[in-house]
């Protein structure tokens, strides 16, 4: 027998709708989760379901519904044909979509962290020891869990445990399959059924392509139903007996019995008839997840007792899946505003949201903005978006960079080269580096918000005080809101920081051009960083994926330089000019000409001094900022979106925490302020290191002096570099205290 593993705190058998969705749900929580599935991959019986409005709302709350409803067609109507007389007996106008069941728990899992499913593991029996539920796998392995939940379907070891009666036989059949038409199947978005002749019958279109159809009867005695049982799934059809548990049975049975309950068909198997196995499935996750993580996260005012006594007691809570969202309260104001739909505001309300706080998000401009095209995302930023559950969403979209190459654009030698794949000693992990569109990974960001958290055309015109702790936010349209949290994610230039009376940036006597060069067939280029410095600027490029090139350009502005910013091609050609008149490789102008002249963006570097960044204000009471409008700082490091990542889950988890700590002690106001004081202590010195790094690199680097050349060259290429990626192997930690 093999030693027993310590599963962790909860262990989901079965990852199908139900088993997925609850993973997913209690990762949002922050809350991690092992799910058991026998198969060795996912399975997919049933091809479809129809996904109606309560499934949508339960999405919505697991943070997918948009992503599905882009790969689907919604029905317009619901048309039933009777088969006897085949006139139509009633038309109904609807919101529906038939959903691929495969994209659903494709959708699912590409949200989970990697590692969370475990395949090829199926329970053949469940033990316990007084602490924790002992599980043995049929490959001979044993279990240990301290929450176990059943999502094993129909015929669920976990319910059998649990003593729920057997599912009935409901007398009826059913065969469903799947219709694929390559160049489009040209059906109305209609979901057609057929009843009646002794049997139930429809069909409706998943997208442009793919029909489900359905098709249930009740067998005469000459007909086996045994053969149908054994009958296998092929490419396109598939038939089974359709089971139900009673309902009188779940009146009075044990759903969940100290630490372990049932969800999905292990609870509630039904027939098909109302389309909502799959839906209820997906409104128990959400329930499920809310109920065990605030158990587990003791978000519970009225919860004391051991975590064991919370966990029982969230497994026996009923509630419904619209409490999934968080309440306004009815004083009309709104609990957290954060100012600005950047990269640090945008992670600031989804780091809430995946605490189950809402905020609302005030953007001036009509739309997202994504100046600067791209930045460098090193490990530091994918640990904290890892912590927001969209890093591997970003990975897919982006090449990881191989190797950082550093010239000198004097001699146009290779002063550095560094092999960014490989573990280095002391490091339990290669770094990880990648070129991010910045557009992508906003749209991402706001993607995973609820709709309506981003309010547009929104610009903050002062800030002022009712008395109370309350903010009263002036807007440019004339509205006013009042605002119980503030923060300040505005940029360089914010109110929010002008408020909180932090020094205002400083001009680094630098600029930067910035632009991305694109390939439709794609560019050829390997992925690696090229850095050039020296010879009066600093100058790189890598590829953000196959088809689109990054490239930014810094120097000193001299009287010579007059005009160059007037636009975009006088710019563009300045920034070729000062490469051809160097020894940068051939190239690197190449992908500068290639770039089309809106697409290049210059802008003056400034800086908040690390002097003032000691002292200052980044909180006071109620109020903080975070992102540029805490540390604008210059580009040499490639940290300046980074950080304000880091900046984005620090701040989530230190306010989150205070406002669900409703059983922790002191008014709801005190432990705000002393969330965010523990944010602006997290934050203070790392920011610090940040600024006064980025400007000291920025310095050398660029330097056309003979002796900082001289020793830049020869002796410091090699420590800037390495002091580039210790600045980049950072955690910033998870949502979790």
């Amino acid at each position: 027998m093999q030693p027993e593993e310590a599963a962790g705190d909860v262990v989901i058998v079965g990852a199908g709708l139900a088993g997925l969705a609850t993973a997913l749900g209690l990762h949002r929580k922050g809350v991690r989760s092992m799910v058991l599935e026998s198969s060795p991959a996912l399975r997919v019986s049933g091809f479809a379901f129809t996904a109606w409005k309560n499934a949508f709302r339960a999405l919505d709350a697991l943070g997918v519904g948009d992503k599905i409803r882009k790969q689907h067609l919604q029905a317009q109507a619901l048309r039933i044909m009777s088969s006897t007389t085949g006139k139509m007996a009633e038309e109904v106008d609807l919101t529906v979509q038939g959903k691929g069941r495969d994209s659903l728990l494709q959708a699912l899992v590409e949200e989970l962290p990697r590692g969370t499913i475990r395949y090829s593991s199926k329970i053949v029996s469940i033990e316990e020891d007084g602490q924790a539920t002992i599980l043995q796998l049929a490959d001979g392995s044993i279990l240990r869990a301290k929450v176990l939940i059943g999502c094993d379907g129909i015929n669920s070891v976990v319910a059998r445990w649990l003593g729920l009666a057997k599912p009935s036989d409901s007398g009826r059949v059913a065969a469903r399959g799947l219709a694929h038409f390559p160049d489009g199947h040209g059906f109305e978005p209609k979901f057609m059924q057929f009843i009646g002749r002794g049997f139930r019958s429809g069909m409706r279109p998943c997208n442009e392509t793919d029909i489900y159809w359905f098709f249930t009867w009740t067998p005469f005695e000459n007909e086996a139903l045994s053969v149908i049982e054994r009958s296998e799934m092929n490419d396109d059809i598939l038939a089974v007996p359709l089971r139900f548990r009673s309902p009188f049975s779940l009146l009075t049975a044990s759903i969940c019995k100290g630490n372990v309950c049932v969800a999905g068909d292990a609870l509630h198997p039904m027939t098909p008839d109302l389309a909502q196995g799959g839906c209820s499935a997906l409104e128990d996750a959400v329930v499920l997840a809310r109920c065990l993580g605030k158990a587990i996260l003791k978000e519970s005012a009225r919860r004391g007792g051991t975590k064991k006594q919370r966990i029982e007691a969230g497994l026996s809570d009923r509630d419904d899946v619209a409490n999934m969202q968080p309440k306004e309260h009815a004083t009309g104001a709104v609990d957290i505003v954060i100012v600005g739909a950047g990269l640090a505001g945008l992670a600031t309300a989804l780091g809430l949201h995946r605490k189950g706080v809402r905020s609302l998000v005030l953007e001036s401009s009509l739309a997202l903005r994504a100046s600067g095209f791209a930045f460098t995302t090193w490990k530091n930023a994918f640990r904290a978006l890892d912590a927001l559950g969209v890093g591997d969403k970003i990975r897919k979209q982006h090449l990881q960079i191989q190797a950082l190459r550093v010239f000198s654009s004097s001699t146009g030698e290779t002063v550095k080269e560094m092999d960014l794949t490989v573990t280095v000693q002391g490091r339990r992990e290669p770094h990880e580096i990648r070129c991010v569109r910045r557009d992508l990974l906003l749209q991402t960001l706001a993607e995973e918000l609820p709709a309506g958290t981003i309010r547009y055309s929104s610009k903050i015109v002062s800030i002022e005080e009712d008395g109370s702790s309350v903010k009263v936010l002036q807007l440019a349209d004339g509205s006013v809101l009042r605002a119980k949290v503030l923060i300040g994610c505005d940029g360089i230039n914010s109110v929010v920081a002008k408020w909180l009376g932090l020094a205002k940036p400083s001009y680094s006597g630098r600029t930067a051009a910035r632009g991305l060069a694109h390939y439709p067939d794609g560019h050829g280029f390997e992925p690696k960083f090229l850095q050039f410095i020296g010879h009066g600027f600093r100058s790189g490029m890598l590829p953000c994926n196959e088809t689109d090139i990054y490239w930014f350009f810094t120097w000193t502005p001299s009287e010579n330089d007059k005009g160059v910013d007037e636009s975009a091609a006088k710019m563009k050609q300045f920034v070729l000019s000062k490469l051809r008149g160097s020894r940068v490789p051939e190239e690197a102008s190449a992908v500068i000409e290639r770039s089309e002249m809106t697409d290049v963006l210059a802008a003056p570097l400034r800086f908040r001094s690390p002097f003032s960044l000691m002292t200052a204000s980044i909180s006071k009471g109620n109020v903080c900022v975070a992102g540029d409008a805490l540390h604008p700082m210059t580009p040499d490091l490639g940290q300046g979106g980074c950080s304000a990542l880091e900046d984005g889950v620090t701040l989530a988890r230190c306010l989150g925490e205070a406002i669900l700590a409703a059983g922790g002690g002191g008014a709801e106001k005190e432990r705000i302020e002393a969330g965010l004081r523990e944010y602006a202590s997290i934050r203070r010195w790392r920011s610090v290191e940040l600024v006064a790094t980025a400007y000291v690199v920025g310095f050398v680097q660029q330097s056309h002096n003979a002796i900082v050349s001289f020793l830049r060259d020869r002796f410091l290429s090699g420590a800037l570099a390495r002091r580039l990626l210790k600045m980049a192997d950072y955690d910033c930690g998870t949502l979790l205290c």
